[in-house]
């Protein structure tokens, strides 16, 4: 098994994970709070920060598909992994959830 792609994917769900909790807190900051607040005074660096995240989730895209076509999962699977890195906290269960099905998928089979 080539691990480093498997490392690459990890790394990068971690990531797009974390920026993606920053997207939110500008977000709901943005949101929540009146227009002199610190949120609306620093709008132009979330705005990098969102775009940013953007080309970071391509390329987990990208390694997401790699993985799907190296492990012959499922497109449904595929799906469901991109899906669940769209929303925060749960990214990372998805991230480990994957992370452990390739680790089960390398594993010789029981007798």
């Amino acid at each position: 098994m080539n691990d480093r792609l498997l490392r690459a994917y990890q790394v990068m769900a971690t990531i797009v994970g974390l920026n993606l909790l920053v997207v939110m807190a500008g977000f709901l900051g943005k949101l929540l709070t009146d227009p002199g607040s610190f949120w609306h005074r620093h709008q132009d660096t979330f705005l990098i920060i969102d775009q940013v995240h953007g080309l970071l989730f391509i390329v987990l895209v990208v390694l997401v598909a790699k993985l799907t076509l190296r492990q012959k999962w499922s497109w449904g699977y595929m799906v469901s992994v991109l899906l669940l890195a769209c929303i925060p906290a749960v990214s990372f269960a998805a991230e480990r959830r994957t992370t452990h099905r390739v680790h089960r998928d390398a594993a010789p089979a029981a007798v």
